[in-house]
């Protein structure tokens, strides 16, 4: 009979603090789901099932230094990759206009490399936004 009210106070106590943890894990889970950035690849990002323009992310990790950094080398590295492919398409372009051959390959040649400074930084600027969201979503879970 001792054995039986010790093994019922055991399974008892048990009990409780594993509905005290799921009730914890799922106010966690909630609080997560609601500031939890979703970014899939467009001009848009979704917090809370709202659509936000990338533009307000930066407000939106603020609070985590890692997060703002990585950001902060997002937009840097986006400035290059923007004025590299406009430098591309111009000496492209010009090329196609041109009338002398060697001014045509020397056009063409310099789009070549502006070009190849602008397929490393496609990589590492989406990279970076990646990574800014990651850390953004690791410190909301760290909070």
């Amino acid at each position: 009979m001792r054995n039986y009210l010790l093994f019922t106070s055991l399974l008892f106590f048990s009990s409780v603090q594993a509905l005290a943890q799921n009730s914890d894990s799922i106010a966690i889970k909630k609080y997560y789901e609601a500031n939890a950035i979703l970014w899939l690849g467009k001009t848009k990002y979704f917090k809370n099932n709202q659509s936000f323009p990338l533009k307000q992310l930066k407000t939106e990790i603020k609070f985590s230094p890692d997060a703002t950094y990585e950001f902060d080398q997002y937009r840097r590295n986006l400035k290059i990759l923007m004025a590299s492919i406009i430098a591309t398409e111009v000496l492209a372009i010009s090329s196609i206009l041109a009338i002398d051959p060697y001014v045509k390959l020397g056009l063409l040649g310099g789009s070549l490399i502006t070009l190849s400074i602008a397929l490393p930084a496609n990589s590492k600027t989406w990279a970076h936004l990646n990574r800014s969201i990651w850390l953004h979503n690791r410190d909301i879970l760290l909070r």
